[in-house]
């Protein structure tokens, strides 16, 4: 027979009351929390299930935050593609009544041509725009100066003084195209290149250097617009017209007259051309200047390039404005304008395709977020009616069990004297 004495029953009864403390403490964080999950021994697998969920609300909340920056710089370049696009819709009226001769003397050379040189510099003011951050949105991945840089050059035309005029604009940024990831596995371009939006007319690149006897000097690389060309040792200049036109390029490679290699674009856009890794088969072919070899403006002293950008247009028109050459502004400089409106209304339309996937995308993610919030939810929240019902059973259990103590220790040493 065990023998129990007072302090067995005691230390019991202290054990019971501690585990009921203990429970009702646990009862009361879920009632104050509305989780039943705190630790991962509450519940193994539904801790597991949490944490993954949780995760994706932390995700779905910055794929949220990206569509929300992607949004508000597409919608930046928008404003300024639209301003782009109303200076050239002035520009092509002026030019139609220069054309038509309604305006003559004075007004045809001097006062349109100020007005073409206002544009100018609202054209190259817009390049160079930047968003909230000050990062250029026309710079490609470029920030640390404007993507687009004016020269200057005291300007006669046929005896008439320009002064200081706007005679090009050099592209100073990079065709890298700023990205957002959107989604796991998914990313979406926001950034269009100023090499591409800002430029009017197809362009062409011819090396005017005889390649007939070209044979590549062991494994190379180049890239023309970012997109990498391997090049194997003893390729020839067929060899490689025919890798530059089986690639996904917009660009044709032809060969000339003099058995030189031309480049030709299929969109109006400034060609991008580097040799890759120590290579030298563009330099080889007589394209770029192996002086001063990174793009862009890197293209031979030797070589042909014609093709216009936008300032480039306008630069033209001013200039047979005040030449007086109505035939030319009629024709040649109409056809360019039209080019060049075209491109930025293309462009123009791209970037609101862009806007109209991202209101679509953000209205999945709001969709996903509703339905994780209501898993985690079911896995993790408790039952409140239950909960509470199970702390009012636990504290009436606590007083009997306060009860039932005081009547057990109720006796003393003075009543075992007696």
């Amino acid at each position: 027979m065990i023998r129990v004495t007072n302090l067995m029953l005691n230390n019991k009864m202290i054990s019971t009351l501690n585990r009921q403390k203990s429970e009702m403490s646990e009862t009361e964080t879920q009632l104050s929390t509305g989780s039943r999950i705190h630790k991962p021994s509450d519940d193994p697998s539904g801790a597991a299930n949490q944490l993954l969920l949780r995760t994706r609300m932390a995700e779905l909340y910055q794929y949220n935050r990206n569509i929300g920056e992607a949004k508000d710089k597409l919608q930046i370049m928008d404003g300024q593609l639209d301003r782009v696009g109303e200076i050239f819709q002035r520009i092509r009226y002026l030019t139609v009544q220069a054309a038509n001769g309604t305006n003559s003397g004075f007004e045809l050379k001097e006062a349109i041509a100020k007005e073409i040189n206002q544009h100018l510099l609202a054209l190259v003011d817009i390049a160079n725009t930047k968003d909230a951050t000050g990062r250029p949105i026309f710079g490609g991945s470029v920030i640390e100066r404007d993507p687009f840089l004016p020269i200057y050059t005291h300007l006669m035309t046929q005896g008439i003084d320009q002064g200081n005029a706007m005679t090009g604009v050099q592209y100073q940024g990079d065709i890298v195209s700023i990205g957002r990831e959107i989604e796991r596995f998914e990313s979406m371009e926001i950034g269009i290149p100023g090499n591409r939006i800002f430029w009017g007319t197809n362009t062409s690149v011819a090396s005017n250097r005889n390649s007939s006897n070209y044979v590549a000097m062991g494994d190379q690389k180049f890239a023309i617009d970012g997109y990498i060309i391997p090049v194997s040792g003893g390729d020839t200049i067929n060899d490689i017209i025919d890798k530059i036109n089986s690639a996904p390029l917009e660009v044709r490679a032809s060969k000339g007259s003099q058995d030189d290699i031309i480049l030709t674009s299929k969109t109006p856009h400034q060609i991008w051309l580097e040799d890759l890794d120590g290579g030298t088969v563009l330099q080889s072919l007589g394209l770029i200047d192996g002086s001063a070899p990174e793009p862009p403006n890197n293209f031979a002293p030797t070589a042909t390039v014609s093709g216009l950008s936008v300032f480039d247009v306008a630069i033209m028109l001013r200039d047979d404005l005040i030449r007086g050459d109505q035939k030319m502004v009629g024709g040649r400089d109409l056809e360019a304008l039209d080019s060049a409106l075209e491109n930025i209304l293309r462009y123009r339309s791209e970037v609101g395709a862009r806007v109209n996937r991202l209101e679509q995308h953000e209205k999945r993610i709001a969709w996903d977020s509703t339905y994780t919030q209501e898993l985690l939810a079911k896995n993790e929240s408790i039952d409140p009616v239950e909960t509470i019902m199970n702390y009012k059973w636990l504290e009436s259990v606590h007083q009997y069990a306060l009860k039932t103590g005081a009547d057990i220790i109720k006796p003393t040493l003075m009543d075992f004297l007696r």
